[in-house]
């Protein structure tokens, strides 16, 4: 299990290798390039719009992840993260570094900043884009509560959770539970 600090260099890692591991040969190469060393990167963009999130929103499924689950919200409500939003095709500043924005992304928790972020379009009243913000709510509230094994290891509890909401939001979340259960492994050593 691997503690808040240790996982930091991991998470970054993590998203440039779903990245990459989710785009066409072609696009591989573009987003190679594209993550390339600081001095070649394009700089980072984020919106900061608190206006986007409704107030008391946060603090809402805050309350929902504390009634569906059994960790310990003292913290995130005292302290919530920030919210901020970027487009696709930006490059963002998350843990410590840069990650590029692609058309699969919907959000991140960013650890090392404190900040969840979202991928615009993004509006409140839908159901599907809250439960965005609640994904990465709840990888907040995890990430504050115990460590992980590895990055992807609380992927799994996540999408339970986003899917649950959506049901009792009346939507059908339609995911792939076989992609997501790739997505939510810890990488083993394999021998040839």
């Amino acid at each position: 299990m691997l503690s808040h600090e240790a996982m930091r260099p991991l998470i970054a890692a993590s998203v440039l290798a779903t990245l990459l591991a989710t785009a066409t040969p072609g696009r591989a190469h573009m987003l190679a390039d594209r993550l390339a060393p600081d001095h070649c990167r394009t700089p980072p963009a984020l919106i900061e719009n608190p206006g986007a999130v409704p107030p008391g929103l946060v603090a809402e499924l805050l309350t929902w992840i504390g009634e569906a689950t059994d960790y310990d919200l003292t913290t995130s409500h005292a302290t919530p993260p920030d919210v901020a939003f970027c487009r696709i095709g930006d490059v963002i500043p998350y843990e410590s570094g840069t990650a590029l924005v692609d058309e699969t992304l919907n959000g991140a928790y960013d650890l090392s900043n404190h900040r969840v972020i979202l991928v615009q379009p993004w509006d409140a009243k839908t159901p599907r884009d809250r439960s965005v913000l609640l994904h990465e709510l709840i990888h907040h509230v995890q990430l504050e509560n115990r460590g992980y094994e590895c990055l992807q290891a609380p992927e799994w509890e996540a999408y339970e959770l986003q899917e649950a909401y959506l049901a009792q939001q009346g939507v059908d979340a339609g995911f792939d539970w076989l992609q997501i259960y790739f997505l939510s492994r810890c990488p083993r050593d394999h021998h040839p």
